[in-house]
């Protein structure tokens, strides 16, 4: 977006014109800067700024050139200045002049920009420099013909379409029109040969516009932002006057089309015509923004959450277990009741409600109209079932309206929005593009890059309540000492400045979903620790970035950190590892300083040979054990946290009670023990506990079963049935795919050990033989007789 001055809150317009251009320039990007009505060359004039600015406007009667007056003056680096005049209304040509159609005076716009323009001229030129300097005049409501444009306004020498004029039919893309004229008068004055004006433009600007005004630019652009983008349109506006007339509207929308804001035009609408409207979303915060907007109306819109809605019914639904809200049933409380008080049903953000809610809300308010707002690209995975457009155009048996048009989010965040989640239809957005627009950065300490950012907005301009902090988990948040709020509690609300904080569940659905809260701009704070677990990261749009940063020299830097980031790093510094040993391929030692075992294998077994071997440790030393996820960047079955009783880092459990002060250390002797025994591995001692699991372990070896592999954790006892059915499972795919009853007993009392076992062997191989059929790993196919389903 241009630079303005002064901006939207502090001008004044003498016309609809002048006001319209001003809309329309705002499309520039951030290369231009824009004077509205220069009043150091209106001397004469009195205009009526703000208090603030006046002290900063008043004119000196001992400078030179300050006389006649400019609507607007648009400057750039590269292509030089442009003065325009703007006329507003109907006006017929008369050669050079134009007659106004209406009360028949006339008008010469043409010498009247050209004299302000001159005084531009005199001004660089006595500062010793050389601009190009063109003019234009803008007719914003009308159209002409080229037979109609007198030759005065179109150049003999370098002709350009509609001469020097900007025409009504030049709105549909004003910032070409201003290029074009721009780079036509820098070749029309011969500088072609020149792209850097930067020293004219900013001693002009510095001239005519005091620092102290230009300082927090960014809070000037939050607040012309807002006034610019963040209300009805004419499309928009049309829509509510056709819902008006009918009984039943699907309205859909890319974020930041508008819906929430046509919805609450519409339920007004409503509410002024005396009729009782309905006004439902999903979310708390979005519930009490819209119900303090249309507060003044009274009684006559009631805004509330689908589920606060069914809970005002007198029916609460509740998990048995936990004794917790469970929003999946709220829709029960709907059914069997048709409702009379309410003649008009909103829904917004329809999307995030699922299919069960919104038959039972068709149901229900049979006798009311009904109007849905949705954005299927918007239903957050893991949280919420959600609906599809064509579910809902079954449902209320209509067919969506698309809103085409994107005005709350600017140029770059709907572009980067529209990579994530690609749209099924048309999206376009007037505003203008910026790199500044979102910006990614990787950051070794999201707190405190936070508390550096919103230090720098704020010293731009930026209020405090201007900003929000978004995660996907509140816990991703903690520490963080600014304004903040998960995802989907935030879904339907906007902020100008939104900042995202990555983690690696966020995919790109959800990470659209809060770039679409931003109506100025947007920052997503990458924690180091994703380029640790690179392949885990859900979203594609985050892992694309991160693939260009060179993930090895990063961690080799974390590994020289007093507190590593890196879960390899952070085991190599904390863990005190003894008793290194190998079993099938994968290594296993004692983390002396956590009183725990480590599997170096992943965050899953291998095979089931160490999965074995895994739970035997755990089981005859009763200590946990643990693997390392890259992709998570932490162990399995805890977190690495500081814990002051231990002073170093330890696992800590999800309540963040420290697992190292809760067992004893390993005696080393013990340590020893094992590392024989894992050399040894088919060698069973009578006095070792778990033999079963070591004799099943050198039994399968790294035999690669074809079910995927378990989770990395600990036992506390001898699993007899898995062990069982392992033995079962193996010796049919190594042996034979058929086998009887009879052979499943005689292969487990060849392995296991009978003090271990929990019931007789041949009871235990009926349940083996059960499990292995309720896995779909056998089938019976006689008596006593079963095969593999699918053998190898």
């Amino acid at each position: 977006m241009a630079r303005f001055f002064p901006t939207l809150d502090h001008a004044e317009f003498r016309s609809k014109g002048e006001f319209t251009l001003f809309q329309e320039l705002a499309a520039l990007d951030d290369g231009f800067a824009v004077i509205h009505s220069l009043p150091w060359l209106r001397g004469r004039t009195k205009r009526v700024y703000s208090q603030e600015l006046q002290e900063y406007l008043r004119v000196s009667l001992a400078r030179k050139h300050l006389s006649g007056e400019v609507d607007f003056v648009i400057l750039h680096a590269k292509l030089g200045m442009l003065c325009i005049e703007t006329k507003s209304g109907l006006y017929k040509p008369s050669g050079v002049r134009f007659i106004q159609e209406r009360d028949g005076y006339e008008i010469d716009p043409l010498n009247q920009v050209k004299d302000n323009t001159f005084v531009l001229v005199e001004m660089l030129q006595s500062w010793h420099m050389k601009c190009p300097v063109g003019y234009a005049v803008h007719f914003p409501d009308i159209d002409l013909e080229s037979s109609q444009i007198a030759s005065a306004y179109v150049p003999f020498d370098r002709p350009i379409p509609d001469g020097i004029l900007i025409l009504q039919k030049h709105r549909r893309d004003m910032p070409s029109r201003i290029v074009e004229l721009m780079a036509h008068w820098k070749a029309a004055l011969n500088y072609e040969n020149q792209d850097d004006f930067s020293l004219e433009i900013d001693r002009f600007l510095d001239a005519v516009w005091p620092q102290e005004v230009q300082v927090g630019h960014l809070g000037r652009k939050i607040v012309a932002d807002g006034q610019l983008w963040l209300r009805l349109d004419d499309k928009q506006a049309n829509q509510v006057a056709l819902c008006l007339d009918t009984d039943r509207r699907l309205i859909a929308g890319f974020s930041g089309s508008g819906k929430t804001l046509i919805a609450r035009s519409l339920a007004e609408q409503f509410a002024a015509r005396g009729l009782k409207v309905l006004f439902l979303l999903k979310n708390r915060q979005i519930t009490q923004k819209v119900t303090a907007q249309v507060s003044h109306l009274g009684r006559e819109i009631t805004v509330q959450t689908f589920h606060s809605y069914c809970e005002s019914l007198g029916t609460r639904n509740r998990d048995d277990s936990f004794g917790e809200p469970n929003y999946d049933e709220h829709h029960l409380a709907l059914h069997g009741k048709v409702d009379r008080q309410y003649a008009v049903l909103i829904v917004d953000e329809a999307q995030a409600l699922n299919e069960a809610d919104h038959l039972a809300l068709r149901d229900h308010f049979a006798n009311a109209r009904k109007f849905v707002f949705a954005d299927e690209l918007q239903v957050l995975p893991g949280i919420e079932k959600g609906s599809s457009y064509r579910f809902l155009e079954e449902t209320y048996d209509e067919r969506f309206f698309y809103l085409a048009t994107v005005y709350r989010n600017p140029g770059g965040i709907t572009q980067a929005m529209m990579e994530m989640r690609p749209p099924r239809h048309e999206v376009n957005c007037p505003r203008p593009t910026s790199r500044e627009d979102l910006s990614r950065s990787i950051s070794w300490d999201v707190s405190k890059r936070i508390q550096a950012l919103t230090a720098e907005l704020s010293k731009a301009g930026v209020m405090t309540q201007d900003m929000i902090v978004l995660g996907q988990f509140s816990w991703l948040l903690e520490g963080i000492d600014a304004s903040r709020s998960t995802i989907s509690a935030y879904r339907g609300m906007e902020k100008p400045v939104v900042i995202v904080v990555a983690g690696f569940d966020m995919d790109d659905t959800t990470l659209a979903c809060a770039l679409g809260r931003a109506t100025t701009r947007a920052y997503i704070i990458v924690p180091i620790e994703l380029l640790a677990g690179l392949s885990g990261v859900k979203s594609d749009f985050l892992r694309r970035g991160l693939e260009k940063i060179d993930r090895a020299r990063v961690i080799d830097q974390d590994a020289c950190d007093p507190d590593p980031r890196f879960i390899a790093n952070k085991v190599r510094k904390f863990a005190g590892a003894i008793g290194w040993h190998e079993i099938f391929g994968e290594g296993f030692f004692y983390a002396s300083r956590w009183r725990r075992w480590i599997y170096e294998g992943g965050p899953r077994w291998t095979n089931r040979g160490v999965q074995l071997w895994g739970w035997w440790l755990s089981l005859s030393t009763n200590l946990p054990i643990s693997g390392i996820d890259p992709v998570r960047n932490e162990l399995t079955e805890c977190y690495l946290r500081p814990c002051a009783e231990c002073g170093t880092t330890t696992p800590h459990d999800v309540r963040r009670k420290c697992l190292t002060c809760l067992v004893s250390p390993l005696d080393e002797s013990r340590t020893s023990a094992i590392v024989l025994q894992a050399a040894e591995l088919g060698a069973v001692r009578s006095t070792t506990q778990g033999q079963s699991l070591i004799k099943v372990a050198a039994l399968v070896g790294d035999f690669q079963f074809p079910r995927s592999s378990d989770t990395v954790r600990g036992m506390t006892e001898v699993p007899v049935l898995d062990l069982a059915t392992t033995i079962v499972e193996f010796r049919m795919r190594r042996e034979a795919t058929v086998a009887t009853k009879t052979q499943v007993e005689q292969w487990l009392r060849e392995v296991l050990v009978a003090s271990e076992l929990d019931a007789p062997i041949a009871a235990l191989a009926g349940r083996t033989i059960s499990s292995l059929c309720a896995q779909k790993i056998l089938v019976k196919i006689d008596t006593g007789r079963y095969r593999l389903t699918d053998p190898q």
